[in-house]
């Protein structure tokens, strides 16, 4: 429902103004082809643009997703609620069926004058006349034309000087393909009939129809050609999106005919719409991209021996359990904030801070040591760095000592906000050691290269995150649709939120489904665990033009309906 609502919104405000720039600078001018192309166009770009999701260069890095406590590869969990009862019609949907009733409706009204304009060609007396087929019948009340049918009542003869111009007119609505234009504008009405400025452009080009026809059948007959109009200005328009000869309001069409003078500065008219448009293109189409780029796997060389090592920001989460000997914050500081802290440069430059700054402790070294280190600590509300500790698993050998000696030379992060203060922020960095069997020994770093992926490795944070085939709204619909509240935590009145842990493989399929957190009981993580595993294959992560294996935290928050 928000998304319809919102997307109407944008459209709505698309073409509002680009169709107020139209009434006040193009509007009864005399270059009719642009206008005409000007409002077709207006109304692609109205119904495209609020479509279009493009993200913004550099923010990558400046608004990380927040969940419990940030790390470097963090996840954005995303909550489902599920309702306890079987499914009520909500206003939401009521609003949607009413919206989805009127375009049908309107549809089928195109659809019946479709068909009637077919029964009146069956019915009716049909003469090819290359390029059009000219067709009479009584029951035409007065002529028009569709695509390639001119259509001609018996009251008005050929003959005349009124019928030659008549017939004229008609030619130029075939030649130019008017009839196109009039359908595709029937069919935008009907899909978006709560937007009043379509229903003005749809106007205002059957309008610029009859201009560009009127100036090309009058020829020099100007006075004459008025004439006719205003003698046959009271025959009735029988179809919504044909071309008709009699179309109102007759007064701009002599005046239009009428006028010889060229507007001042008519070409600066038609072009200074570019900029506006372009500013409307970059205002809805262009958004900060709330996922931040993701640090590969980075390796640099030390100077043993024997063996290159490596120090490296974690990618595989299974080797760091971050709820296992996390020290709970003091207080006054967050885990949770609207706008995270960030190393100044982003992510990019704090893999860089550490390639350059991490050295392979020679004991580690030595006895083989590696594994991944997580740090915890807590960046104040001035970006100082303090009380790096290491939670989790010891390794020894000096790689806790050294991942805290990098830390605490860090120089100061931008700090993380909430409610638009200034906060501090507790923050965890898993650092990976690694022993790199094959590859010369150097005296210098190399360069910092991206590792690719290997089949078994597992991302927590890629470039692009995995989706569930159709996106959110298809994940709540196949949720609701799919989970059924437990007899026992319906019984006990049981409710809460089951966070469930899963990796979407880089071929979409689903596996390692677990629950995290504290356990709710009553069959309430059972049951969570059911549905995900039966979800089909997502669309995968990417990372580096890789599909890759990437983890996935889902919340599911069970209620109970009063």
């Amino acid at each position: 429902m928000t998304v319809l609502l919102t997307y109407l919104a944008k459209v709505i405000i698309c073409s509002a103004v680009l169709y107020t720039y139209y009434h006040i600078a193009l509007r009864n001018n005399r270059f009719h082809q642009w206008n005409r192309y000007y409002l077709v166009l207006i109304t692609i770009i109205s119904l495209l643009t609020p479509l279009l999701r493009i993200p913004l260069p550099g923010q990558a890095h400046e608004e990380p997703s927040a969940v419990l406590t940030y790390t470097a590869r963090i996840v954005t969990l995303r909550e489902a609620v599920i309702p306890a009862a079987s499914p009520v019609i909500s206003s939401g949907m009521l609003v949607n069926i009413a919206y989805v009733t009127v375009i049908t409706l309107l549809l089928i009204r195109i659809l019946i004058s479709l068909f009637k304009i077919k029964k009146l060609i069956r019915r009716s007396q049909v003469q090819e006349v290359p390029p059009y087929r000219f067709v009479k019948n009584e029951d035409i009340k007065a002529p028009f034309s569709f695509f390639t049918y001119i259509f001609w009542d018996p009251h008005t003869s050929l003959n005349t000087q009124e019928g030659q111009q008549i017939l004229k007119h008609e030619l130029v609505h075939l030649q130019e393909k008017h009839s196109t234009d009039k359908l595709f504008m029937e069919i935008v009405t009907a899909v978006c009939w709560i937007n009043p400025f379509f229903h003005l452009i749809k106007r205002e080009l059957a309008l610029v129809h009859e201009f560009l026809a009127d100036k090309k059948a009058a020829g020099e007959e100007i006075g004459g050609y008025a004439q006719t109009i205003l003698q046959m200005a009271f025959q009735t328009k029988q179809f919504s999106f044909t071309n008709d000869f009699f179309h109102p309001p007759i007064k701009r069409r002599i005046l239009m005919l009428t006028q010889f003078h060229t507007p001042r500065f008519s070409y600066l008219r038609r072009i200074l719409v570019l900029p506006l448009a372009a500013f409307i293109f970059c205002s809805l189409a262009f958004v900060a991209d709330k996922h931040p780029a993701a640090i590969g796997s980075l390796i640099t060389t030390a100077p043993p021996s024997n063996a290159a090592t490596a120090a490296v920001t974690d990618t595989t989460p299974n080797k760091v359990k971050v709820a296992k000997g996390a020290v709970k914050p003091p207080p006054g500081v967050y885990t949770s904030v609207e706008t995270p802290p960030v190393f100044k440069g982003g992510e990019d430059s704090l893999a860089t801070y550490l390639s350059r700054n991490i050295r392979y402790p020679k004991a580690a070294q030595e006895k083989g040591t590696q594994g991944t280190v997580f740090i915890q600590f807590i960046v104040d509300k001035d970006g100082t760095v303090k009380n790096p500790a290491t939670v989790g698993k010891k390794h020894g050998n000096g790689l806790e000592e050294e991942a805290i000696r990098v830390v605490k030379g860090m120089p100061k992060w931008i700090p993380g906000k909430d409610k638009g203060k200034t906060v501090a922020v507790q923050f965890n960095l898993p650092i990976r050691f690694t022993m790199q069997e094959d590859g010369p020994s150097t005296k210098e770093p190399k360069e910092v290269t991206f590792k690719p992926a290997n089949n078994s490795e597992v991302f927590t944070f890629v470039e692009f995150p995995p989706v569930f085939p159709g996106g959110e709204e298809a994940l709540a619909k196949y949720l609701s649709k799919n989970l059924r509240y437990p007899a026992e935590a319906y019984k006990a009145k049981a409710s809460g939120t089951v966070y469930v842990r899963f990796v979407v493989k880089s071929d979409g399929s689903i596996y390692d489904v677990r629950t995290l957190g504290v356990q709710n009981g009553y069959n309430l993580e059972n049951e969570a665990i059911r549905v995900v595993k039966t979800m089909p294959k997502w669309k995968p992560g990417v990372q580096n033009n890789h599909q890759v294996n990437v983890e996935f935290n889902l919340p599911i928050r069970f209620t109970l309906q009063d």
